[in-house]
């Protein structure tokens, strides 16, 4: 709804206007209210009677929010906040959905929205919520979210169908938009799931802004040589995170027996997209945090949020174990798109693709509520450990090296251009001259 249509409305079960953020207590007795009744919508910069004053929004007037919803309601809420002109004066709107996890409590209490105003829920009232959570209580992924079916991109549905027939031999049939979705288990009581949103729209963070990935190359704990925020749905953010680790790993250029040129990258491709689609698919979509690929000179580390299914464990992920899913409706989308497979063999794989490759033993590890995959980088030995062990002193040219190690100049500097591709050290020119050093390892 435009902002024009909103002001012409008066307060009542959906709606309140707040001058300021002044009071804030207030508005998250509302932003409780509204989550525990039918949603609704908070106006600041707009008195109770509807006039329009406007508010001052700073750098970090939308994160302060944020942050304040975030830490005071429990469980925790995450609302659409946006900024809006009308008259010229800027508004701020919070647009609350109606909560799938009630009851929310502010400070301790519970509240609903009665009419304009906002009541404390009754010990009574709350007994029959508690008791109906847990009765009703379904995974995450298939929790209902809007019935506003144009935001399930069709072209990716058509390309998904192509895809599945290619790799599975499945051929299925489409039809329609919402008979598609419900065959796939997609569609609850008429409704798009957070799974079909995630799966097929392109921009599933408009109802989950944290399900995203983000990447990083580190020079060490806190200094970082790039970055990216990956975002869109789950194939894209898949197949943009494997392509931000193809520019931050180094490789080598083979040709293969029929002629073709082929990239083998110091950790096998094979390895980190099954990590990463692991993360993807087994992550804890209600946990308010992305998934984080950071890369290091020595490892790649893919942490996602969720602790291991039970009675899975670390130790266990490296034997034969069963699969047990926490999205099987995303897990079922990933498998017929040929990312995996559905016998628990996604990490026998990242152990037995790294082993092969001569790399050190992968590591799986559970940090709090997040799940944390270690890929090791190939070590350093011989001549390039030599070089690393003079550069810890000084910068130095390929000449100094050749001349300290007794090789030839050309020799050095075929180890130094690998070191360089695999960001463990850098160069600089100077004048004529061009001078390497080591980049700081990671504490």
């Amino acid at each position: 709804m435009k902002i024009k249509e909103l002001l012409k409305q008066k307060e009542g079960l959906k709606l309140e206007f707040k001058e300021s953020l002044a009071d804030f207590d207030e508005i998250l007795k509302t932003i409780c209210a509204f989550s525990n009744t039918k949603g609704g919508k908070i106006v600041v910069g707009v008195t109770n009677k509807g006039k329009v004053r406007g508010i001052i929004i700073g750098k970090g007037t939308f994160q302060d929010i944020l942050n304040k919803i975030k830490f005071s309601i429990e469980p925790m809420i995450i609302p659409q906040i946006e900024s809006v002109k009308h008259e010229n004066k800027k508004l701020i709107v919070i647009s609350v959905e109606e909560g799938f996890n009630k009851p929310y409590f502010y400070k301790g209490v519970a509240y609903k929205r009665v009419g304009a105003s906002n009541q404390r829920i009754g010990k009574e009232e709350l007994e029959k919520l508690i008791v109906k959570k847990y009765k009703e209580k379904v995974a995450f992924e298939d929790i209902k979210v809007t019935k506003d079916f144009s935001l399930i991109n069709e072209s990716l549905i058509k390309e998904f169908v192509g895809v599945v027939k290619e790799e599975r031999k499945i051929d299925l049939k489409y039809t329609n938009l919402k008979n598609f979705l419900r065959k796939l288990g997609l569609i609850k009581n008429s409704s798009l799931t957070y799974a079909s949103l995630l799966c097929f729209s392109n921009n599933p963070q408009q109802f989950l802004p944290y399900a995203i990935i983000k990447c990083g190359r580190f020079k060490n704990i806190t200094s970082i040589l790039a970055e990216r925020e990956i975002s869109g749905n789950l194939i894209n953010q898949i197949n943009l995170s494997l392509q931000f680790l193809r520019e931050n790993l180094s490789f080598v250029s083979v040709i293969d027996e029929k002629g073709r040129r082929k990239e083998i990258y110091e950790i096998p491709l094979e390895a980190l997209r099954e990590a990463i689609v692991n993360a993807v698919c087994h992550r804890d979509y209600s946990i308010a945090s992305p998934i984080y690929i950071k890369v290091f000179d020595d490892r790649v580390e893919i942490i996602n949020p969720g602790k291991l299914p039970e009675p899975l464990t670390p130790e266990l992920l490296k034997k034969e174990h069963e699969s047990i899913l926490r999205n099987p409706k995303i897990a079922n989308v990933l498998f017929l798109y040929g990312f995996i497979e559905r016998w628990g063999t996604g990490t026998n794989k990242i152990v037995e693709e790294c082993l092969k490759h001569g790399l050190k033993e992968p590591e799986f590890m559970e940090l709090g509520n997040f799940f944390k995959v270690v890929l090791f980088r190939k070590e350093t030995e011989g001549v390039e450990k030599e070089i690393l062990d003079l550069l810890e002193e000084k910068e130095m040219s390929s000449q100094e090296i050749a001349k300290k190690l007794k090789i030839s100049e050309r020799t050095a500097r075929k180890y130094l251009k690998i070191l360089v591709e695999r960001q463990i050290i850098r160069k600089r020119r100077m004048g004529r001259k061009v001078l390497y050093s080591k980049i700081l390892s990671p504490l």
